[in-house]
């Protein structure tokens, strides 16, 4: 596996955790709420794991910038981010799952 996979990998892992910790615990719960309040569609946005994990994916790879596809910057990086997101949505749903199963 070479540097940039485990690097993507390592970002998804984030990416997932951080989406996860967003829209599902009780921590974010007051700040889900009151962007709802706000604003429908920011508050939508922040209770939805899949939604939220590819703006998050999108900010990790603006800052990381790994690169998969060797092709043109701003496509590599779009198309980068869309393997995390898509890697970290599995991940959340494993969560989701855990998190269901031990009735948290």
């Amino acid at each position: 596996m070479n540097k940039e996979m485990l690097n993507v990998i390592c970002l998804s892992f984030v990416t997932a955790s951080i989406s996860f910790t967003i829209t599902e615990t009780k921590v974010f719960k007051s700040l889900r709420e009151w962007a709802k309040s706000k604003n429908a569609f920011f508050g939508e946005l922040i209770s939805c794991g899949y939604c939220l994990g590819h703006w998050i994916a999108f900010g990790l790879v603006a800052i990381y910038q790994p690169k998969l596809f060797e092709l043109w910057h701003i496509l590599d990086c779009f198309l980068t981010a869309l393997v995390i997101a898509w890697l970290a949505a599995f991940q959340w749903v494993l969560m989701c799952w855990f998190m269901k199963n031990a009735d948290k």
